[in-house]
């Protein structure tokens, strides 16, 4: 029997050092409510850790992952944050093209369907992202604050659950099937030297990075010591 992606909650973070760790990518480390984003044809649930929806007070980001979305049906690991419109950065910062393992490996995880999506064959075009202008409500003291979805991992696509595929294969079906708009982003991430990224993510305010194995899978309501998140380097 099929395991049930709504049952699942994000994997957390790992207790290994980034030194330890093979081969990371590094992302900034956002903060904000860690979300578990369900889109089947067009119905959208956002699942945060205790399994309660939150579709229905985010509806800009529920209408635009619904309208972007180039799948039958995906699952999708991220942060729901205002960083990424408050500093501008959740532009994408793509890594450098060689990371991939390319569409030939991606025949062998998950068929030509898979392969299709990252060669730009499975994506649907012409259909304009959601542009919602209202804001979600911040205390009275502060001016309204927006949120946005910042997508960091790719769990299931179309029939295919992606869980034991390479963490840089799922960025990269994630990079094909889900486009940027204005209230979902993904996040930049960068391989070692990083140093210059770095540091602009800290003048952006960020306070801390994700490392992760290029090459690990996910584990679904548990700790991964493939997954390390530190404070933010002083230089």
């Amino acid at each position: 029997m099929q395991p049930d992606p709504r049952t699942w909650r994000p994997q957390a973070f790992g207790r290994r050092k980034p030194k330890q760790l093979l081969d990371p990518i590094i992302e900034p480390a956002w903060l904000g409510a860690r979300i578990l984003a369900h889109v089947t044809r067009g119905d959208v649930l956002l699942l945060d850790p205790d399994g309660v929806d939150l579709a229905e007070d985010q509806p800009e980001i529920a209408a635009e992952l619904a309208s972007i979305v180039g799948a039958e049906a995906l699952v999708v690991d991220g942060y729901l944050t205002d960083q990424a419109l408050r500093t501008g950065i959740g532009l994408d910062l793509q890594a450098d093209a060689t990371v991939g393992i390319g569409e030939h490996m991606t025949q062998l995880f998950l068929g030509n369907k898979a392969a299709d999506y990252v060669g730009g064959r499975g994506q649907v075009s012409g259909r304009p992202a959601a542009r919602p202008t209202s804001r979600v409500e911040a205390p009275a003291s502060a001016p309204p604050v927006p949120i946005a979805f910042v997508t960091v991992d790719l769990l299931v696509l179309d029939d295919d659950i992606l869980l034991d595929v390479p963490l840089l294969e799922r960025k990269r079906l994630l990079e094909s099937v889900v486009a940027q708009g204005e209230r979902v982003r993904r996040t930049p991430f960068v391989r070692e030297p990083a140093g210059t990224f770095i540091v602009s993510w800290r003048g952006l305010g960020f306070g801390g990075l994700a490392y992760k194995e290029a090459n690990s899978r996910y584990h679904p309501g548990e700790a991964n010591d493939d997954w390390s998140l530190i404070d933010m380097p002083r230089r």
